[in-house]
Formats: structure tokens, C-alpha cells, sequence
């Protein structure tokens, strides 16, 4: 996961998206996304997490909350115009030895385009001009760029799959294979990304046409290589059920982890 590299920005064997008529419960694929209402992420011998997500009347994330064993988290999503307003909260009771939750709250001002992805993001906690500019080409996101850190991260497609993507720390390269199911609201090339992200939650451009098989992240000052694999169980209507992912560094660091997400419509 990219977590293992501490890497410098935050930004699965696979699923082609085939247009076919709706989805139903004989067996056939849609090519409507399905809205994951429920996530829930289980790593082997060390914790289970469950993520709620609520929508609104036009079918827009309003909420995904999540409950962990000392502390809750919470993004709210507020819609006015091309204007979005992401709440996040979260709650710490373990802070101090008086059971005193500590609450941290942080709001990101959001301007959307014609298309409703993110163009420009402003995090209001530091009032010190920074801000996120997302550029795209026909859907696809091309870079992401903040004004006073980080340098560009630039994002490669090719026959509507993202291929690789570079931050000037490391390259990330993604191959892909050709399983067949219904694609959902998620961008599932940024699972490991269930924790918070405007890539995984699907505000950052159109997803890819085929899901992920392997995904390879190498630092340009390291011998690390991180290799994550992805392999899907589908339920009878070509929904998938759960993704296993499995983690594998190696070079310097060697270390590995596997956990599944399963999901619920």
C-alpha cells in the first residue's frame, strides 16, 4: 500500500466494463456504475473497519462515516451550485486520561466543473494561500498540482485505462486484465486509498475501462518496490463482492500485508 512508503502525496485480477443492457439477477453485466452504499475493510489477524456512505436526491456522496474502536470519523458533502464543501471530522477518546474526546474538524472548499469533478480544492485549516488545481482531458485526469508543495503529480491513460502516474518520487504503473463485471461509483484503481480520497471516492475524472490486476509503485531514490495484486469475487449479477488485496515490499524494506474489502449495493 502506498502508506508503506510514506509517500510524498495521497492520492484490483480485474474487471472489463462491457456495455450491456441493465444489470439484473441472471447474470448479466451493466455498464451503469451501482452505488456502493457500504464498505467494510477486514485486514487478517488485525482489525475489521466498516465505512457507511449516504447519497443524495441526485444520488451525490452526502456522508460516509465510519466507527473505529476509539474514534469515529466523518465526511459530510455540502452541494451549492459548482460549489462542494467537504466536512471532515473526526473523534479521538482515547485524547486524554479524563475520557475528554477530542474533536477535529477540517473543511475543504471544492470548485467543481461542467462534469461535477474537482478542479480546485482549498484546505481552510491553513490560511496560507495554498490550494490543489485537477486538470483533465475528455474526462481523464491529467495532473494534479499544489500551488505551494509537492511537485506535479502526472497521470498517463491509454484505451481508457490509466496506465501509470508519477509525483516525482516514484512511478506507479498498472496493468490490467479482462474479468468481466458491473462497474461501481468507486474508482477501485485507488482502493487502497478507503480511507479518504478524492480519487477513490470518484471526483477526480472518468475510471478506468478495465479493473486493475497488479500495481507496481517504485521510488527513483530507492530500492524499494511495492507490488499490490487484486483478485475479485462477483455475486450472481456481476456486482463484485470483495476484493482480496495482497501488499509485497521489497529492497531495502521488506514487509508485506493482505486484507479484503467486501461491499454492499
Amino acid at each position: 500500500m502506498k502508506k508503506l512508503f510514506l509517500l510524498v502525496a495521497a492520492m484490483f485480477a480485474a474487471v472489463s466494463f462491457s456495455a450491456c443492457s441493465d444489470d439484473d439477477d441472471n447474470g448479466h453485466v451493466s455498464d451503469k456504475p451501482v452505488l456502493v452504499k457500504q464498505y467494510i475493510v477486514t485486514e487478517v489477524g488485525e482489525y475489521t473497519e466498516t465505512y457507511n456512505i449516504e447519497y443524495d436526491s441526485q444520488n451525490r456522496i452526502s456522508r460516509i462515516y465510519t466507527k473505529r474502536s476509539s474514534s469515529e470519523k466523518e465526511y459530510s458533502f455540502s452541494y451549492e451550485g459548482n460549489m462542494l464543501t467537504v466536512t471532515d471530522t473526526e473523534t479521538d477518546y482515547d485524547y486524554n486520561d479524563n475520557g475528554d474526546p477530542y474533536i477535529y474538524t477540517t473543511i475543504t472548499k471544492c470548485e467543481l466543473n461542467k462534469d461535477g469533478y474537482i478542479e480546485k480544492a482549498i484546505d481552510t485549516y491553513y490560511d496560507n494561500g495554498d490550494y490543489t488545481l485537477f486538470s483533465y482531458k475528455d474526462g481523464y485526469l491529467q495532473s494534479i498540482q499544489s500551488k505551494n508543495s509537492l511537485p506535479k503529480c502526472i497521470y498517463n491513460w491509454n484505451n481508457g485505462n490509466l496506465v501509470s502516474y508519477e509525483n516525482g518520487a516514484e512511478v506507479t504503473t498498472i496493468t490490467y486484465s479482462q474479468v468481466v463485471a458491473t462497474p461501481t461509483n468507486l474508482d477501485l484503481n485507488f482502493v487502497d486509498e478507503y480511507y479518504g480520497s478524492y480519487n477513490f471516492w470518484g471526483f477526480l475524472g472518468k475510471k478506468s475501462k478495465n479493473l486493475p490486476e497488479k500495481l507496481v509503485i517504485k521510488p527513483k531514490e530507492s530500492a524499494d518496490t511495492l507490488t499490490t495484486t487484486y483478485q475479485y469475487e462477483l455475486n450472481s449479477n456481476k456486482t463484485i463482492s470483495k476484493i482480496l488485496v495482497s501488499e509485497v515490499q521489497t529492497g531495502d524494506h521488506n514487509e508485506s500485508r493482505n486484507y479484503s474489502i467486501k461491499f454492499v449495493y
